[in-house]
């Protein structure tokens, strides 16, 4: 049986290769929880300990005028006509909802109130220029996506599920 030995040099290197690797930053090389960590953590928190809730993406008025005219494109075909007059009722309806979110005043039931009260006159302004076919169309497009938030929120997709396999 014959015995082989690595040689001096190329030893160093293998060495060296692992200690530069055990001290690489590790949010780049790290592949899963340190079980280090895990088995040393403490799992009491206090009050002051918990971390802070997430704050939740805003979007900016005018990329939600955008998305609601694009939305209204996709499920409708509008004329340039019809375009030019529903362009300012989105932007008036997004600057209004952005003044009652911005409320400090009022309380959330108010600001939901307003909220309905102002979507309410914004669908009804948005048919007052569509046709009753395309109001129709518009309608049953916003009721599917409605479902399809609905169903989302209260179904979220389990992480690794058997339909990713």
């Amino acid at each position: 049986m014959e015995k082989t030995f690595l040689s001096v040099p190329l030893l160093t290197l293998l060495v060296a290769g692992c200690l530069g690797s055990a001290h690489a930053d590790p949010v780049t090389q790290s592949t899963g929880p340190d079980p280090v960590a895990q088995t040393t953590a403490v799992s009491v928190t206090s009050p002051a300990q918990a971390p802070a809730p997430a704050k939740k993406r805003t979007t900016s008025p005018e990329a939600l005028k955008k998305r609601e005219l694009t939305m209204l494109r996709k499920s409708v075909s509008l004329t340039p006509d019809e375009e030019s007059k529903v362009t300012p009722i989105i932007s008036n309806y997004v600057d209004a909802v952005q003044s009652v979110k911005s409320d400090a005043a009022a309380t959330t039931a108010e600001k939901r109130s307003k909220r309905k009260e102002l979507h309410d006159q914004y669908v009804t302004n948005i048919k007052a220029v569509l046709t009753p076919d395309q109001a129709k169309t518009w309608e049953t497009a916003n009721a599917a996506r409605i479902a399809r938030l609905r169903a989302k929120k209260s179904n979220p997709p389990a992480a690794g599920s058997a339909s990713q396999e």
